[in-house]
């Protein structure tokens, strides 16, 4: 437990820099792994999944064969070395999950959660102080000459900041604020604190997702739910707390001219801007896929970069494109996979929900919910490595464990 709870306070936490794209999570992470996985192969037991373990040799396969395509290979050795370590990791987590009892799994949710808001806090007061902004790039020691920033909370990269992780790391943030299961009314004033820190990140994509897996969750509600005056009443809740955020958002930046500006030029004023920046990064990687004729294997692991033509130093900003181009065929079919075991995952614990209402809440509903985010948001960033989904996943497929476990005794 105090593992779990030292690497959910460190997830955030960006403001160093480490050779090999480290994050100081890792090291909390690496010394404790060796100990579980000796532990583990003692009791001669694993939770592994082997659906996800068949998606992802399908993914080493499809990396290593493009590694002899590539024109720097060492930087796709190390991608790849990270993943396999990403793969242990979730793998570990997965099974340490399965272990712990009702309560655990809700302190656990707790910290999580607790992390996130303490997180989106930041976010927000970076927002509205400027200076609170200055203060942490510069404790991490990156330049702040920037008049319209972006916060990012602790998520702090050379340019500053990174809006669009830090705003992917609050999204994910729903999932452990549901499953806490804290009553309506907090549940309500802090959703409404997560959304209000995405919307403070200026990031769009993230936004637009978290719409769609809000829609997502309520329809489902309706679809699979029993009670009708429940669902009602929380649908309405919802409806209703949106609109009063949205009134109140809409107050706040009318009696500030500068909390305005600021808003509107770091969401619509860059609009332009992303958008085709997005294209015309798509377009370049559409080309090198046409041109180097890697129909199977792709140019290597980070290796676009390399055989991009503008020499912009920009990831493809779209994990199935960049799959495609990178790994070729073998490896984009790994990752289709994988997004195919993660829906199939989120329906059976709604299912389960449909069949055993009494052992299973409704609060399921958030995996489909946010796994439709995620997707989405995967269409315009890259979030393979992100620690925090696999740790979603993790979660999913131990909540998957436990529930066919219950149901077989």
């Amino acid at each position: 437990m105090t593992w779990l709870f030292g690497m959910l306070i460190l997830f955030p936490v960006k403001l160093f820099h480490f050779p090999l794209n480290l994050e100081l999570v890792d090291f909390w992470i690496l010394m404790a792994l060796p100990v579980f996985w000796l532990s583990f192969l003692r009791a001669r037991q694993t939770k592994i999944s082997l659906p996800y373990t068949l998606a992802f040799l399908l993914i080493l396969i499809g990396s290593f064969t493009s590694i002899f395509a590539a024109p720097s290979p060492m930087r796709s050795v190390i991608v790849i070395l990270k993943e396999i370590y990403l793969f242990v990791w979730f793998v570990t987590v997965t099974a340490l999950l399965v272990g712990v009892n009702a309560r655990d799994m809700r302190r656990i949710m707790s910290v999580w959660a607790g992390t996130v808001i303490l997180h989106g806090l930041l976010i927000i007061s970076q927002f509205l102080f400027p200076d609170i902004w200055r203060m942490t790039t510069g404790f991490a020691g990156q330049a702040t000459a920037y008049a319209h920033f972006r916060p990012s909370g602790l998520f702090i990269s050379e340019k500053a900041g990174d809006a669009n992780k830090a705003a992917f790391f609050q999204l994910l943030g729903f999932v452990p604020l549901v499953l806490a299961k804290p009553s309506k009314r907090i549940a309500i004033f802090l959703g409404i604190m997560l959304f209000s820190s995405i919307l403070a990140t200026g990031s769009m994509g993230t936004t637009i997702s978290f719409t769609t897996g809000l829609l997502t969750s309520l329809i489902l509600i309706v679809a699979f739910g029993k009670n009708w005056n429940l669902i009602i009443k929380y649908v309405a809740k919802s409806v209703l707390a949106i609109l009063l955020f949205a009134g109140l958002f809409s107050i706040v930046l009318s009696q500030n001219q500068d909390y305005r500006d600021h808003f509107e030029k770091i969401i619509t004023g860059r609009a332009e801007k992303s958008s085709g920046g997005r294209f015309g990064l798509w377009k370049r990687g559409i080309d090198v896929f046409e041109e180097r004729n890697v129909l199977l294997w792709g140019v290597g692991p980070e290796n676009f970069r390399e055989v991009d033509m503008a020499q912009s130093d920009n990831q493809l900003h779209n994990d199935f494109l960049a799959f495609t181009v990178e790994r070729g065929l073998i490896g984009v079919s790994g990752l289709m996979l994988f997004a195919i075991i993660a829906i199939s995952r989120a329906m059976y614990l709604l299912l389960m929900y449909a069949r055993y209402p009494g052992q299973i809440g409704l609060v399921v509903v958030v995996f489909p919910g946010i796994i439709a985010a995620i997707l989405l948001v995967s269409l315009t960033h890259q979030i393979f490595h992100a620690r925090e989904l696999w740790l979603v996943l993790g979660l999913q497929e131990a909540m998957v464990f436990r529930f066919r476990e219950m149901n077989l005794t």
